[in-house]
């Protein structure tokens, strides 16, 4: 192999940060809540449990790429991404750090196991079971789970058919033999879905055992005319792309729909097995999942299993028996609502433009009132939007269909290609059609992440549109668990920007065209209006004139943005970048970023709303919406940005930002790459906490929160 395709990075001189590197540091970093003391227990292993679902995704949606990269030799060069790792090279690091942090999340568990067991729970094994407890399991075993599973031999033998394992499930691999043969066999079960993991121990209170111990320890009476050796247990992860088959090509609906089924038989692309399984078990399973995928993306399919020690799958740690409340868990958020009762959400608008954080100000008291009152009001005509995630149930989605049903203009963009929600969003699109509203599946070659809303109402002949645009999805549950912003505006110029950009996606088309109020729309004309931004605080700089940015994104990873913050930091501009997760942008090197400081923030809730300030020589410009910084949102995605103009909104904003960058529990990204803590208590969350949601500012307040 050569050197240039084994070359290992060199941190002095590589511009970039990797970003796959970049995106398992953020989840060092939601493991450190985990294992931190200062966080209560029931919170500690949520965070364990998600860590393992961002790992599953990883899984589903990066590593296929980073395979496809590795094995394409032939072409090595055109794989640099000037961050010193070559394709294989990079494959290898990725594969390393997920191994330790594998190896870190399970440390964690059994740290927060033994302080679980300090409040009388725990989590037992089968051999640590007196006589009667293993019989009384034994009896529920024959009862709620064998009947449960359906016996399916992974053999060799031409003709047989293999088994399906299916999308995250949890399989036991059984090696049985008869009882006059050395010749052993191998038949997988799926543990049943419809029971939960960890089981009760009957007559010990807060004992709970793992389902697969049950299962193993009775595997033979699964096999009463067999000696049943050993049993191990094993998860397999299959990739998350759509394939849209050509022939559905004029039906988008369709083609998901039809890509959404299709997906559960994707190839295997990770096996996570017990450390204890033996290596003929495993290659027995591997080859398998390869047979499977015979004729469709065998470089992507897993070659090799992912040894756990400890417990497969750490979500399950969330169902234990612990004490709800203060002890265990964060204190419920104070979630104010915006209007008093009986006050429709259109008529506080009319006074005055709303600037919401939520979750610190309620969602549904504010975004989902403001689609229950639209649908409710006689005098609205029409109700417009883009759907991206709203979950199921919807009330959002609700309040559209009781808006058609009762004969309003009702306009959506659903974007069927939101992943992981394909297929809700179908179900979604079909009820609206139905109820007789107008949908848009998407657009071609692009996926609408712009968080929109319109509202037209018609009071003594006067038509008032009213606007709505945010940087989360319209999904309450995100909407409680997610830091985000809502804008509602009635002003003639922005409402008029949304109502273009609605218009041009209505039409199956991006804004071509610049939009009314400001707004800033990708792919369009996003991405060169930030530039020219960043380049007017270098100019600035250069003049002698005080230049700064500061940005609070979720994600960092444009080269094009990159090199011209380089820029601007090389010219003496100020940058301040809060950054949650991937960030490629390398901080604090002298002669390139010396002026750029990056920081993220982690901690209860999930950091999901999108901040732009520029200093643009003493008159600031505030920017808020659904785009970050990737290459994805700038050049792939319908992303729309909204100026905030009213003066007390931008002192919120301000506030906002300088809680976010003095935050003591933020980490600090080094020039090396490396995320360091704080290490303080706090943060910019506890703040906003404390704040207790004070009323929203209207646009005749003077006062931020």
């Amino acid at each position: 192999m050569t050197d240039a395709v084994r070359r290992a990075p060199d941190t002095k001189h590589d511009e970039f940060l990797n970003a796959e590197l970049s995106l398992l540091a953020f989840q060092r970093r939601v493991l450190a809540l985990a294992e931190s003391q200062n966080t209560p227990l029931l919170e500690r292993l949520r965070y364990l449990g998600i860590v393992t679902s961002n790992m599953d995704e990883l899984y589903m949606v990066r590593m296929a790429e980073l395979r496809r990269a590795a094995r394409d030799t032939s072409n090595a060069t055109a794989y640099e991404h000037r961050d010193g790792y070559s394709p294989i090279t990079r494959l290898e690091a990725v594969e390393s750090e997920i191994a330790g942090i594998l190896d870190a999340q399970w440390r964690c568990a059994e740290s927060c196991l033994r302080d679980v067991a300090a409040h009388g729970v725990q989590l037992v094994t089968w051999i640590a079971l007196s006589i009667a407890e293993r019989e009384a399991l034994e009896e529920e075993y024959l009862v709620e789970i064998q009947p449960d599973l359906s016996t399916h031999a992974i053999t060799m033998s031409p003709g047989v058919p293999l088994p399906h394992l299916p999308h995250l499930g949890l399989f036991v691999a059984i090696v049985y033999r008869a009882p006059d043969s050395e010749r052993r066999h191998v038949a997988e079960h799926e543990l049943p879905h419809n029971l939960a993991r960890l089981m009760p121990v009957p007559g010990r209170p807060g004992a709970m055992i793992a389902i697969e111990e049950v299962l193993r320890a009775n595997a033979h009476l699964l096999y009463p005319n067999a000696v049943v050796e050993a049993a191990y247990l094993f998860r397999v992860t299959r990739g998350g792309d759509l394939h849209l088959h050509e022939d559905h090509a004029h039906d988008l609906l369709v083609a998901v729909e039809s890509a959404t089924e299709r997906r559960p038989h994707n190839p295997a692309v990770r096996v996570e097995v017990e450390s204890s399984m033996p290596a003929h078990v495993s290659a027995r399973i591997l080859d398998n999942l390869r047979r499977d995928a015979v004729g469709r993306e065998m470089e992507i399919t897993v070659d090799a299993v992912q040894v756990i020690h400890g417990l497969l799958d750490l979500r399950c740690l969330q169902s234990l028996p612990l004490p709800r409340g203060a002890e265990c868990e964060f204190v419920p958020l104070v979630m104010h609502p915006v209007v008093a009762e009986g006050t429709s959400m259109l008529d506080a608008i009319d006074r005055g433009d709303l600037l919401l954080h939520h979750p610190f100000v309620a969602f549904d008291a504010s975004v989902v009132r403001f689609f229950q009152d639209a649908a409710a009001d006689p005098a609205v005509t029409s109700i417009q939007a883009t759907l991206y995630r709203v979950g199921t149930p919807s009330p959002i989605v609700e309040a559209m269909l009781s808006a058609a049903r009762a004969g309003k203009r009702v306009f959506a963009l659903v974007e069927l290609q939101a992943r992981f929600d394909e297929e809700n969003n179908v179900q979604w699109a079909r009820a609206l059609e139905r109820a007789g509203g107008r949908v848009v599946y998407g657009l071609p070659g692009l996926k609408v992440h712009a968080k929109l809303a319109l509202v037209e109402r018609t009071v003594d002949g006067v038509v008032t549109r009213y606007a709505h645009v945010g940087t989360g999805n319209y999904n309450p549950r995100s909407g409680r668990q997610y830091t985000d912003l809502s804008l509602f505006t009635a002003d003639v110029e922005r409402t008029g920007g949304v109502a273009e950009l609605l218009r041009a996606l209505a039409a199956s088309t991006s804004a071509h065209d610049t939009l009314r109020g400001g707004l800033l729309s990708a792919p369009d004309h996003l991405l060169q209006a930030l530039l020219a931004r960043i380049e007017q605080e270098t100019v600035n700089a250069r003049a002698g004139i005080p230049a700064s940015i500061t940005i609070k994104v979720n994600g960092l990873a444009d080269r094009e943005v990159v090199r011209a913050l380089y820029r601007a930091s090389q010219a003496g501009v100020q940058i301040a970048l809060i950054v949650r997760g991937i960030c490629t942008l390398r901080a604090g090197v002298p002669g390139l970023s010396e002026n750029i400081r990056v920081l993220s923030v982690v901690g209860r809730l999930l950091e999901h709303s999108r901040v732009y300030r520029f200093a643009n020589g003493g008159a600031a410009e505030y920017l808020i919406g659904s785009a970050d910084l990737r290459p994805r949102n700038l050049r792939r995605r319908v992303e729309v940005l909204v100026p905030v103009t009213n003066a007390s909104h931008c002192a919120q904003l301000d506030v906002l930002l300088q809680r976010y960058l003095n935050d003591a529990t933020a980490w600090e990204l080094a020039e090396s790459g490396a995320y360091h803590p704080r290490g303080g208590q706090g943060g910019a969350q506890a703040q906003f906490t404390r704040d207790l949601a004070p009323a929203p500012l209207s646009a005749e307040s003077d006062a931020p929160s």
